[in-house]
């Protein structure tokens, strides 16, 4: 399912084939990732249009049974477009025998145009391993040459050194994993990376450092999120969202997704620098990278920088609203590059910023829309089952959907989603309804529009960040951005700022 049509499902006066109600019980679409076998889930849904059709419900039960997948007298009766769609559902039971669908699952398909069929057909294409599209030369080669030492063939590690080291030769970590290699291939017995004997004290730090960065590239070949899995960060996004990026600071990691059908799929990733002392950041200085929810707001060119950022700066919107709301303070967090000199970084070597190598921050650049591109920063990214990330995301749905419909049917109603010391637009519950004078005028209805819904990041409580446009008799056109936090077992908005359109 797009999300158009779970606009769709937001607004329910809005003209649509399907019963708003309905679209809200409608699962999503979720395919097995990493498996040859796409599955399905998805709840009951009537389609009047097709339950009237005798011949469809008999084709159909030709599925259950994996038969007679072309029916001659049924494509003969209908030949439109539904019976398009129906050819385009057989084309895949034929390539994929193992489909479980049930008939009412059918039907939902069946009701779709033949493009959207085809659409659908070409984004359930197995994902393998989940990493297409740009890989970084570095982070392939250190792959290599884990993967080699770890089947203990030293000579295949080796020419994979040496051929790093043949395009970047300035990279000090592949000089010591080479220097590694050699030992072993020696057979001196080594205790830890770069385990160099009698080393400088003056060189000690910096050791230290390269070690610390080879560790980090090696988990992240080593504890990689499984294909199946995925960020339970990403719950709603619109389709204007096509790409997000997310960083995970325990694994010095930067990981693209795509919002693709039926869920984000990763494109690549990156390793990372943060900030000299970790993450959390809470005031300026404090060489901190910020955890939250984060826009791009701009594309600041290599004219306007020093050598020491690299070839591009992405500034991002720290401190955003809920970083304002807690005290939080800094400036200027970026992402960025690198001298030209250098090839890579510690793994906390920055002031706060996010410092990738610049052929990465190049190829990053290429899915960047400024001013619309999310960068969700969190210590540890939580990555899900496709099932439980499904749940989580109806779950969210319902959630914005109650919200609406309840303040449509009267402030009073609506108000039970509000937390007692919630800020909207920076004032408290009873100067927002003296304001807008609620005890007389409503809301009528409430159109909401371009939902995006992320998981925040590092709180107390489960926290959501909730962003959408809406459009309503008292306020006219706005855009919403609430902050919704689980108190007890109800969600509830504790900040909601908007901004007319």
């Amino acid at each position: 399912m797009n999300n158009k049509q779970e606009n769709t499902k937001l607004n329910a006066n809005k003209p649509s084939k399907l019963n708003l109600a309905k679209q809200l019980t409608m699962p999503l679409l979720a395919f097995g990732i990493g498996t040859s076998t796409p599955f399905l889930f998805w709840s009951n849904l009537e389609n009047p249009s097709f339950h009237t059709h005798a011949s469809i419900q008999d084709y159909l039960k030709s599925f259950s049974n994996k038969s007679d997948l072309i029916t001659k007298k049924f494509l003969n009766e209908y030949q439109n477009e539904q019976t398009t769609s129906l050819k385009v559902i057989a084309a895949s039971f034929q390539t994929n025998p193992n489909r479980t669908e049930t008939q009412q699952e059918l039907i939902q398909l069946a009701s779709l145009s033949p493009q959207q069929l085809q659409d659908k057909v070409k984004s359930s294409v197995n994902f393998g391993n989940g990493f297409t599209g740009y890989r970084p030369v570095i982070d392939s080669s250190i792959e290599a040459i884990y993967t080699a030492i770890s089947k203990q063939n030293l000579n295949k590690a080796l020419e994979e050194a040496d051929q790093l080291i043949k395009k970047f030769p300035n990279f000090e970590l592949a000089h010591l994993l080479r220097g590694d290699i050699l030992s072993l291939k020696s057979g001196r017995r080594i205790q830890q990376i770069g385990d160099i004997p009698k080393v400088p004290l003056y060189k000690n730090n910096h050791l230290v450092e390269l070690r610390e960065e080879a560790i980090a590239r090696f988990k992240a070949v080593k504890d990689r999120p499984e294909s199946n899995l995925l960020p339970s960060e990403l719950v709603i996004l619109d389709d204007d969202e096509t790409y997000i990026i997310l960083v995970d600071t325990s694994r010095s990691r930067l990981f693209l997704y795509e919002n693709s059908f039926p869920h984000p799929r990763l494109v690549t990733d990156f390793y990372i620098s943060q900030g000299k002392r970790g993450a959390v950041k809470t005031h300026e200085g404090d060489k901190r990278t910020p955890i939250g929810v984060y826009t791009i707001t701009e594309l600041l060119p290599k004219e306007r920088l020093t050598d020491f950022y690299g070839p591009i700066a992405l500034p991002i919107d720290y401190p955003n609203r809920w970083d304002r709301r807690l005290g939080k303070t800094g400036y200027g967090i970026w992402l960025h590059g690198m001298p030209e000199s250098y090839v890579s970084r510690p793994p906390r070597d920055s002031e706060g910023c996010v410092v990738l190598a610049n052929q990465d921050l190049l190829a990053l650049n290429q899915f960047v829309n400024t001013g619309t591109t999310k960068v969700i920063i969190s210590e540890n990214l939580d990555f899900v089952p496709a099932d439980v990330w499904q749940v989580q995301r109806r779950n969210m749905l319902r959630v914005v959907k109650n919200w609406k419909d309840d303040l449509e049917s009267g402030v009073g109603k609506g108000l039970k989603h509000y937390a007692q010391n919630v800020l909207i637009d920076g004032k408290d519950l009873m100067t927002w309804q003296k304001d807008l004078n609620l005890n007389q005028r409503n809301f009528g209805t409430i159109q909401v529009e371009n939902l995006n819904v992320f998981k925040y990041p590092f709180t107390d409580h489960d926290m959501m960040h909730v962003s959408f446009e809406r459009s309503d008799s008292l306020n006219g056109n706005q855009r919403i951005e609430q902050f919704w936090k689980k108190i007890g077992t109800r969600w509830k908005i504790v900040q909601e700022d908007s901004v007319n359109l």
